[in-house]
């Protein structure tokens, strides 16, 4: 893979992974940019790139570094990322939901409920 292929693959996710205006940015023509050979010859890196299995070895070996490192605040990081990619832990928020009543109380008066035994 050349440099200029890895600059492309690298920027992809900056611009919304639209991959003729990442060429150009990165210094392909504008004609190149468009050009299927290149298009062809990215599918298969980008695919390798951001597969599920790569982005997870990603993790794993910046885990280690970070271990190595002890750079805990980034280790938990880490382990917060990969909860989150296994599913494990869940973002709560709050939900606040309205209920009006006002019909129902008019119901209530209109027709009141029998609660004599």
């Amino acid at each position: 893979m050349t440099l200029r292929q890895d600059q492309l693959i690298q920027q992809l996710p900056e611009n919304g992974f639209n991959i003729a205006q990442t060429a150009r940015k990165v210094g392909y023509s504008a004609q190149g940019s468009r050009s299927g050979t290149l298009y062809a010859s990215l599918r298969s890196k980008i695919e390798k790139a951001f597969n599920p299995e790569s982005v997870k070895a990603k993790i794993l070996k910046a885990e280690q570094k970070f271990i190595k490192d002890n750079d805990n605040s980034n280790y938990a990081r880490m382990v917060e990322l990969q909860t989150k990619v296994v599913g494990l832990g869940k973002d709560s928020t709050a939900t606040q939901v309205n209920v009006n009543i006002n019909d129902t109380i008019a119901k209530l008066k209109a027709n009141p409920i029998d609660v004599t035994p």
